[in-house]
């Protein structure tokens, strides 16, 4: 953990602003996709296995977009990559937002899941090879507030929208199309932008160009086959499976849980995602200020302690929905002090530059797949025993909690720093 405090120019912050928007647009996606379901269910007449398949598409799309684009984006250039990207997820997301039957709905979801999925790990690539290690911290958790966001607005979108049939879900989605346009044409025509792209990633260089050993292109096969690469990618896999099974259940799923299982309004269920998310808005601004000094992993600790206590309580009074209502809102908070934020740090700190957006792809697809397949089972096992599900869930957050523990040792014992391995990749193995 640096010491000294590293400054972020006016440079750092609009690139920061620019490639966070990937994390608002996969959030929105996601989100509004959720709020959009019963409104297509009504307009369209769908039965349930179209509303799950649909959701279920765009969860597996991200994960292919992940697993294809980190590989794309190392391989041909993360800016180049980087702009194609967004330009699809606006693409597919026009598509949805005047499809008016189920085919062109599908085209649209699998269009802007996959350039989803693929913008995300390029552009946290494009952001950490072009910043300062001491800047790593802020500069990824700064993204989780884009997230953050996306959600937000895609909630209150819906809200002040809901009694308009499905011109509520043609606004949702064209709002995501209208950002994801603008996003593009910044990325691509704007010559102050490009500058700031090229001339920070030279200033970046030229730091690590003395001790740097290879900067060739590094296939997937042989980074896989690569211990000094593949223990990180398994921990780090673990870690974020089993962190994003109960966030995304609760993303996903908890105006159901509040509607289905505890009997509460759909405003009241609404209102209450709302609060637990500004909860999460107000914690993540304050995770910015520790997130690169030695307070980072103290707060990681207090987080895990925080999720596994708040399912514990809700597993164990789980008749009870006021005790679920502030686990809940207490859970999302934690999630931002233990969560993915630290994921793509660490994705940043073990991975060498030419492999980050690969691996990160890699891991990131990975952990999308598996949390697909655990979301098609979540109403089955929130209608057989809501206790269940809560206590699978501390079992997930035991075990990400160990993963991360884990870790962090890992980090210690190698005294491992970003640098380290964009000097260096094969540093542990001389260890």
């Amino acid at each position: 953990m640096p010491n000294t405090k590293v400054k972020l120019g006016r440079d750092n912050v609009l690139l920061i602003i620019v490639a966070g928007i990937a994390s608002y647009l996969d959030a929105a996606l996601l989100v509004s996709l959720g709020v959009a379901l019963p409104i297509w269910a009504r307009s369209l007449s769908l039965n349930s296995w179209l509303i799950g398949l649909l959701s279920t598409m765009l969860t597996l799309s991200v994960a292919a977009g992940s697993f294809v684009g980190g590989w794309l984006s190392d391989k041909f250039g993360r800016v180049t990559v980087f702009n194609v990207d967004i330009f699809f997820v606006a693409l597919g997301s026009f598509i949805i937002a005047f499809s008016n039957s189920v085919p062109f709905l599908m085209v649209g979801v699998v269009i802007a899941g996959l350039a989803s999925g693929a913008d995300l790990p390029t552009s946290l690539a494009v952001i950490s090879e072009r910043m300062d290690k001491g800047a790593y911290g802020r500069a990824i958790a700064s993204t989780q507030i884009f997230w953050t966001i996306g959600i937000l607005l895609s909630q209150f979108i819906g809200m002040i929208t809901a009694s308009q049939g499905m011109t509520s879900a043609t606004v949702l989605f064209g709002w995501i199309g209208i950002v994801a346009f603008l996003n593009w044409c910044v990325r691509v025509f704007s010559k102050g932008f490009r500058n700031i792209e090229y001339g920070l990633a030279e200033a970046v260089e030229q730091e690590v160009s003395e001790s740097q050993v290879d900067k060739g292109k590094m296939r997937l096969a042989d980074l896989l086959k690569n211990r000094v690469f593949l223990l990180p990618l398994i921990l780090l896999t673990i870690f974020y499976l089993f962190w994003n099974i109960p966030a995304n259940t609760w993303g996903s799923f908890v105006n159901y849980f509040l509607v289905t299982v505890d009997k509460q309004s759909q405003l009241v269920s609404t209102m209450i995602a709302l609060v637990a998310n500004v909860f999460c808005l107000l914690v993540n601004v304050v995770y910015l200020k520790i997130s690169d000094s030695k307070y980072r992993y103290p707060a990681m600790y207090v987080g895990i302690a925080v999720a596994f206590v708040a399912f514990v309580i809700a597993g164990t009074f789980s008749e009870f929905w006021q005790v679920f209502v502030v686990s809940y809102i207490l859970y999302s908070g934690s999630t931002i002090l233990c969560g993915e934020a630290l994921y793509k740090i660490w994705s940043q700190t073990f991975y060498p530059v030419e492999a980050r957006a690969t691996m990160t792809g890699f891991s990131y697809g990975i952990v999308r797949v598996m949390t697909a397949i655990f979301s098609l089972a979540t109403p089955t096992l929130m209608g057989y025993s809501p206790k269940l599900l809560l206590w699978v869930l501390v079992g997930c957050t035991v075990i990400f909690g160990a993963s991360a523990i884990i870790i962090v040792q890992l980090i210690k014992r190698f005294k491992m720093t970003s640098s380290d391995l964009q000097s260096d990749p094969a540093n542990l193995s001389s260890r």
